[in-house]
């Protein structure tokens, strides 16, 4: 046998070269595009779990210096109302102010507060937030449809909170939680 000099590849090593360059760019590639789509499930989870919590930090800081508390609801728009007589966090002043948050299930469900010192009614709105409400959380939803309700007071020495968070295509986040008064005393007026 007579050894051939030629130096190089012969088309059949080329093209077999080439056909496993290409799946292992292929396998390269898919893996690259389900991190990305992993990450933004990520992201949108995340961002739906701040806005949970953002929502449940305002209220148990609320309820908790509160004095007394109260949900009303309207059935027929699907809102509620949870109202809250506190005690300002303020140790050189124990003013007394009406805090309240409103949930409005338009536009993809939203939780608002508000809050009025010295102490006042603030009222369930009509049609919406309407003055100077500060939007919690959007994309919030009851997580039981029968009830339809955010809040719940029940004993009206703790608050339940039971709502969903839309997170993209991921189906949702739920938050379940519930908070205590802390203070004894049951001094309604003026907020109520």
């Amino acid at each position: 046998m007579k050894r051939n000099d030629s130096s190089g590849f012969t088309l059949i090593e080329l093209l077999i070269s080439s056909g496993l360059s290409l799946i292992v760019l292929g396998i390269g590639a898919g893996i690259f595009v389900n991190g990305i789509r992993t990450q933004e499930i990520a992201q949108t989870v995340t961002t739906a779990a701040n806005t949970a919590q953002q929502v449940v930090r305002s209220i148990q800081t609320g309820v908790r210096n509160a004095s007394a508390i109260t949900v009303t609801s309207d059935p027929v728009a699907g809102t509620q109302l949870l109202m809250a007589r506190t005690v300002g966090s303020d140790p050189r002043t124990t003013a007394a102010s009406c805090q309240a948050w409103y949930y409005t299930p338009t536009n993809g469900g939203s939780v608002y507060t508000k809050r009025t010192t010295p102490a006042s009614v603030i009222a369930l709105p009509s049609g919406g937030p309407q003055g100077i409400w500060t939007l919690l959380g959007s994309g919030i939803s009851p997580s039981d449809p029968a009830t339809g309700k955010v809040f719940n007071a029940p004993s009206g020495g703790r608050v339940e909170l039971k709502f969903d968070v839309a997170a993209g295509s991921h189906p949702y986040v739920l938050m379940n939680t519930m908070t205590y008064i802390s203070l004894s005393a049951t001094v309604s007026s003026p907020c109520f």
